[in-house]
């Protein structure tokens, strides 16, 4: 059965995301480094960078030279519960998936490139995140089922709260989403320019 991602974010300054790190390395499980690179679909077939409340979430990336299409499905905000699919895939397809999915009329969006320390604290999945030339956000995680959405929802926010992480609220998370996508340099257009142009400014994440 797919199992229900519950997430929360929220937005940190360079010192709490230095300390949160130390707090989770010493207090915590800590699960690794991820570098990744992501390329973010907008709705199928819409040439915009406003926020669309579609249900579906597609984006291709590679982490740590591996690569996977991702599909999230079902309402998003500055804490939601979706249901996830991963399809991995060898990074030698990357490319050739980026023209597969502009044949289904996904073809536009934005891209992302991240540094990720990932921890498991009190059955927690802390993600503390670099975003290179823009800032630091948290998201904190549970997967479950279905029914065990709602105390999955109440721990995740008690945790934060003792951790004192403010968690995004819904239109704050839109801001968020607003201030990466109008980074300059990062939307892409694959009717109007090829992914082989865009992998050489990300060459180091292949």
């Amino acid at each position: 059965m797919t199992k229900v991602e519950v997430e929360h974010r929220g937005l940190l300054n360079e010192e709490r995301f230095k300390k949160l790190n130390t707090f989770l390395k010493k207090n915590g499980k800590f699960l690794g480094e991820k570098d990744r690179f992501s390329v973010i679909y907008s709705s199928r077939g819409k040439e915009t960078f406003k926020i669309i409340r579609s249900p579906i979430d597609l984006k291709l990336r590679i982490t740590n030279k591996k690569a996977e299409l991702v599909l999230k499905h079902g309402k998003w905000s500055g804490n939601d519960a979706r249901k996830e699919f991963l399809f991995p895939i060898t990074s030698k397809k990357f490319e050739e998936m980026t023209e597969f999915l502009k044949i289904l009329g996904y073809y536009y969006g934005v891209l992302q490139a991240t540094r990720t320390h990932f921890y498991i604290y009190k059955g927690i999945e802390f993600a503390v995140v670099k975003v290179p030339g823009w800032g630091y956000y948290f998201e904190a995680e549970i997967a479950t089922e279905k029914d065990k959405i709602k105390n999955a929802n109440k721990k995740i926010i008690s945790v934060c709260q003792e951790l004192n992480l403010n968690v995004l609220s819904d239109k704050d998370f839109c801001k968020l989403l607003e201030s990466l996508n109008e980074r300059p340099g990062f939307r892409f257009n694959f009717k109007k320019e090829s992914f082989s142009d865009i992998k050489k400014r990300f060459a180091n994440y292949f």
